[in-house]
């Protein structure tokens, strides 16, 4: 075999894993948020008990004006309700829509799509959750974890946010290509017009 071939080879089974983990990211949201949720724990466990040089939070809780981490993780629980409330409208608009484009992407998405926008809702809202009770932590007892409900919430609500980003770019090529098919059909021209019965026929 020729080294053209086996850099082919290579680049075909480099690319069906590629399409193969998309495509599997795209249709397991709680997968997803597991293995995310995982990460953030193992790295709570290696930064407080290991390794104290990868915790970015360390001088939080030893600082004494809490003020400035409570207006952090507020802000977090703000932004995070502002994306799960977009989120909702953009839901509402594509399952209330009777435009047969949308009607099958519903249809040939499926359950897939339906976890998608589960996870679009709900991943903003607990992002919103974790973000008021590091809040509440950091001003109790709590100012070690604090910290770590955070970070899950940032990582949940980003992964919430580009998932919702992914849906409306699916949603705007519909919508442009109903518009490309609408704007076609204004344009066509009667054969009527082009050819007007001659009069007395």
């Amino acid at each position: 075999m020729d080294e053209a071939s086996m850099t082919h080879g290579w680049r075909g089974r480099l690319k069906a894993v590629r399409l193969a983990s998309t495509s599997w990211l795209a249709d397991h949201p709680g997968g997803v948020s597991t293995a995310l949720t995982a990460l953030v724990a193992v790295h709570a466990v290696l930064a407080s008990v290991f390794l104290s040089v990868i915790d970015p939070y360390k001088n939080l809780a030893f600082e004494p004006n809490t003020s400035t981490a409570v207006t952090i993780y507020l802000g977090l629980a703000a932004a995070a309700a502002i994306v799960a409330g977009f989120a909702g409208v953009i839901i509402v608009f594509t399952i209330g829509s009777e435009a047969r484009r949308i009607r099958l992407f519903r249809f040939n998405a499926g359950e897939a799509l339906q976890r998608s926008w589960i996870a679009a809702v709900a991943e903003p809202l607990l992002a919103t959750l974790l973000g008021l009770l590091a809040a509440v932590t950091q001003v109790t007892s709590g100012k070690v974890l604090a910290p770590w409900l955070f970070e899950l919430g940032v990582v949940l609500f980003s992964h919430g946010a580009l998932r919702q980003l992914w849906l409306l770019w699916h949603l705007i090529e519909i919508v442009h290509a109903d518009d490309h098919v609408a704007e076609e059909a204004d344009n066509e021209v009667a054969a009527e017009a082009l050819f007007p019965k001659l009069p007395g026929k």
